[in-house]
């Protein structure tokens, strides 16, 4: 019995895309663009939203948007990648806090401060969780496909999100303005900030004025480089080979 049950759990710990994925006459529309590892999908959902975290930064309705496509790109990464449904659910309440807190912050009700700043919080949190998520669900390719590859650099530019988040937390929560050249900053300003950063072009027309947020660009920088080199390196150079599956000793 115990001989009989290893191979099911084995097949749990890694996903054979050349399986899933090979045959998409049968599937559904949804099925196509909703289901798991559907990371070319997400590519398009990131860059979509950080178009819109530039673009829409003047009125309060372009704002809610923003946040608003933010926040389908998140619950979309978590849904493909197969998160917990604790997490997924958690996600789900979330999201519309962060919407409801936004409208609330551009309508300069309270202490629209301290209501940025959360959200702001809660936004490098839900990145986390699908920056963790992705690379969870790749380490389980069997096959390193194209869809492995779009996976990392989803993962790539997720990062550059998550720091960008945590930069306007520091913003927020710092004595003084964030960056040298000017007193206030918008979403437009970090997200810029922090992909320049990330792919080391270092234009340096905006720099951090504080030693910790210094720091943080320092290691956004040198991060972003190795695993460049490293890891989305090794996936283009073992692109359509297989891995071993985990190996088990009977009992």
């Amino acid at each position: 019995m115990a001989e009989q049950a290893t191979p099911n759990e084995d097949e749990r710990e890694v996903v054979d895309l050349s399986r899933e994925l090979g045959d998409t006459t049968e599937m559904s529309w949804r099925e196509r663009w909703g289901g798991p590892d559907r990371y070319g999908v997400l590519l398009i959902l990131i860059l979509s939203t950080i178009v819109a975290a530039v673009v829409l930064v003047d009125g309060r309705w372009e704002r809610l948007v923003a946040v608003a496509m933010v926040g389908a790109m998140l619950l979309f990464a978590l849904r493909t990648s197969q998160a917990s449904k604790g997490l997924q659910r958690s996600a789900i309440v979330a999201v519309p806090v962060c919407i409801a807190a936004t409208v609330f912050a551009t309508a300069g009700g309270g202490d629209s401060a301290s209501v940025r700043t959360g959200i702001s919080v809660l936004m490098t949190l839900l990145l986390l969780a699908v920056l963790l998520a992705i690379v969870r669900r790749l380490s389980t390719h069997l096959t390193i496909s194209w869809n492995t590859i779009l996976g990392a650099l989803c993962v790539y530019l997720v990062f550059g999100m998550t720091f960008s988040s945590a930069f306007a937390v520091a913003g927020h929560v710092q004595d003084g303005p964030l960056f040298v050249q000017q007193a206030g900053f918008t979403n437009a300003d970090t997200i810029y900030f922090s992909l320049v950063t990330l792919t080391t072009v270092g234009f340096g027309d905006l720099t951090m004025r504080t030693d910790v947020t210094r720091i943080m660009a320092a290691m956004e920088a040198l991060l972003g480089q190795i695993y460049l080199i490293t890891a989305v390196g090794v996936l283009i150079g073992n692109l359509g080979r297989r891995r071993r599956r985990p190996v088990r000793e009977s009992e």
